[in-house]
């Protein structure tokens, strides 16, 4: 067998191959490469960085604008209710206020009559903390002063330069900017805000509950807790689901205790709760009695366990009175709802005078304390109209009255039956209504009124000679 020899020439090439290929192994990147790398890795570098600064600064936006929407949540869980509750407010930053810090919004209720002072007062402050400014509501719960019962900040982003808010009507606002004011006839107070840290911004809107009463909402301490209860089943078509008020826990001092400001005014609002007996529900209400003339002197016309020597208005059990043949009270006599407990009548206290009774701020509530929906407030003639005697019913605007009928057979029985000219039942369809008589009769029946879920009543006792009326408060149930 023959073997096959590489030839010298052979031999020499695979060497230089092997020592081109080593050469070339240890020469590394060429100046091209390089230059490529160098350009183009600082480009992928600032894309990443861009990338995480972008990211970062989506973070920091996010979380910014997270807080300040918190923020206005927590400025309307406050706002919404104080604004509700004043009776009076300033948009002043030099008006008396609670606590420290530049007022934009100051409110005060719950008027101590003793002292003439408003007992709840907030202000919502503006604070600055070097660059930035936070709001802080402060609270102080025995009236104005620079130590605040609470203090919380409520927004940590507000303008170095926030407006205080807007207030309307125009009037309203005018006198709210130059000092403190009533909230009666206010239909809105408007905060707006734009929180400089993410630009987030929202406006805030209260309404007052003063804004739909003639006269301002007060009240001592914590509402007066009282009843508000049945007749008799059978002695009225609604005597199971027709409740009356028992107002025998009304103030009938109110006007010795008075302060001589209050006297020339005649009555502080007292705030009533009225659980309904047998049912979740609840009325509350504000309530006021108003002279006119002054009297000159007072009489009693009910057995009350305490006379009052100054009083507008008394409360006084059902029937008022009963003197047949010439008059009687029908209410709580001929077997028409009676058995009712308690003082449900107020009753006026001056044959002279002509009295005022202000119900404001009205409400069904349910254990919850859920407004009750299809429920009547119930009001009418308590005692007897007879010569130059009328009565006067008023309520909100928006609502009306209806007659709520003594039975099937008979709406008011012969109680606003007069010959003269005018006289009568009128109204009924109408936010007011009157019964006026001129002559004295025996009754067979009384004015009822209905009227769906009003906040105010006003009721007029009046007579254009001596004479003494009564009227009545009660919710009729769905």
């Amino acid at each position: 067998m023959s073997t096959h020899r590489a030839g010298p020439f052979v031999l020499a090439w695979r060497h230089r191959r092997s020592e081109d290929l080593a050469a070339h192994t240890d020469h590394g990147f060429t100046l091209v490469e390089v230059v490529i790398v160098c350009a183009i890795v600082p480009i992928i570098i600032g894309g990443i960085a861009l990338a995480l600064l972008a990211l970062l600064t989506l973070q920091h936006g996010v979380v910014q604008r997270i807080s300040d929407a918190a923020d206005a949540q927590t400025v309307s869980a406050y706002f919404e209710q104080d604004v509700e509750s004043a009776a009076n407010l300033t948009t002043s930053a030099t008006a008396t206020q609670c606590g420290t810090g530049t007022q934009l919004l100051g409110m005060e209720w719950n008027l101590n009559q003793q002292t003439d002072q408003y007992q709840s007062v907030v202000s919502y402050v503006k604070v600055s903390h070097g660059s930035s400014s936070s709001l802080v509501r402060q609270y102080c719960a025995a009236g104005a002063s620079t130590t605040p019962t609470t203090s919380a900040t409520i927004s940590d982003d507000i303008p170095a330069g926030q407006l205080a808010p807007s207030i309307s009507p125009a009037a309203s606002s005018t006198a709210a900017a130059a000092g403190w004011t009533t909230a009666v006839g206010v239909t809105s107070v408007t905060f707006a805000i734009i929180e400089p840290g993410s630009s987030y911004s929202y406006s805030l809107t209260g309404v007052p509950r003063a804004s739909s009463s003639s006269s301002q909402l007060t009240g001592v301490g914590a509402p007066t807790t009282t009843s508000c209860g049945f007749a008799t089943p059978g002695t009225g078509t609604y005597a199971s689901t027709l409740c009356f008020v028992n107002f025998a826990a009304f103030n009938y001092n109110e006007y010795n205790n008075a302060t001589a400001a209050q006297q020339a005014q005649y009555g502080t609002c007292q705030q009533m709760t009225a659980a309904i007996a047998v049912t979740p529900y609840t009325l509350s209400f504000c309530l006021r009695t108003t002279v006119t003339p002054y009297p000159s002197g007072w009489i009693v016309q009910c057995p009350v366990a305490n006379p009052p020597t100054v009083a507008a208005v008394v409360a006084c059990p059902i029937p008022t009175y009963f003197a047949p043949p010439t008059s009687e009270a029908f209410l709580g006599n001929n077997g028409f709802y009676t058995g009712i407990s308690g003082d449900p009548a107020l009753y006026e206290n001056d044959e002279g005078s002509n009295a005022y009774v202000y119900l404001t701020n009205i409400e069904l509530t349910d254990s919850n304390g859920n407004a009750a929906t299809n429920w009547e407030l119930v009001t009418g003639d308590a005692e007897s109209t007879d010569g130059s005697e009328f009565l006067t019913w008023t309520t909100d605007a928006n609502k009306v009255f209806s007659l709520l009928p003594n039975s099937s057979t008979s709406q008011i029985g012969n109680a606003c039956a007069d010959p003269a000219p005018g006289a009568g039942l009128t109204g009924i369809g109408t936010n007011t209504v009157e019964c006026v008589a001129s002559v004295n009769s025996d009754k067979t029946g009384t004015v009822m009124l209905e009227v769906p879920s009003p906040t105010t009543l006003t009721v007029q006792l009046g007579h254009t000679g001596l004479g003494l009326q009564a009227t009545f408060v009660g919710v009729l149930l769905p």
